[in-house]
This record gives structure tokens, C-alpha cells and sequence, in this order.
């Protein structure tokens, strides 16, 4: 009867469906942008740019903005307040971005 329970959550539980949001932030013009990726990342620069990543993204202490490499990965800062990625960072970028509608 316990083993019956459990699959039968199993398949309830994989039958449901799985949202995920990008992430949008607002320029210094007041535009809305969100990131391309559904589960990707988005920041503004120092300069009121928004820049995108598949992943998190995070500005470091320079004002660099990072991402993560994966899709829907994680960022954050270490102490040093350097971008510390899951599967390492890279740049954020302008055209991984569209326009909020």
C-alpha cells in the first residue's frame, strides 16, 4: 500500500507544470528589460545599463556584472566581493536581453 502511495505522487508530482521567471530589472530611462533565458539573470551596471546571463547575475565591487554559465545557476559575492558562479561567471551582456512588453 506505501509503495502504491508513493508512485502515484510521483507521477502527481511529475505532472505538474514547472514556471520559471526570468529576471527583469529597469534601465536608467526607465525601460524594462528581462532576460531571453527563462531562467536567467538580469542587472544594471554602473552606468544604468541592464545586463543580462542565462543565470544569476551580480555586480561586483567594481561594478562589474557577472553571471553564472548555467542556466538558472546561482551568483553571488565572496568576501572580496568578487562574482563567485555555480559553473563559473561570465560577463553579462546586452544582447541576452529583450524588452519588457
Amino acid at each position: 500500500m506505501v509503495r502504491l502511495v508513493m508512485v502515484g505522487a510521483v507521477v502527481a508530482l511529475h505532472s505538474l507544470p514547472i514556471y520559471a521567471h526570468a529576471a527583469c530589472a529597469v534601465s536608467s530611462l526607465g525601460i524594462v528589460y528581462c532576460a531571453k533565458y527563462p531562467t536567467g539573470g538580469a542587472e544594471r551596471d554602473d552606468t544604468g545599463t541592464v545586463l543580462c546571463g542565462k543565470g544569476e547575475c551580480r555586480r561586483d565591487k567594481r561594478g562589474m556584472v557577472y553571471c553564472s554559465r548555467v542556466e538558472g545557476g546561482g551568483a553571488g559575492l565572496g568576501p572580496k566581493g568578487v562574482g563567485r558562479c555555480l559553473g563559473g561567471c561570465e560577463p553579462a551582456s546586452k544582447t541576452l536581453w529583450e524588452e519588457g512588453q
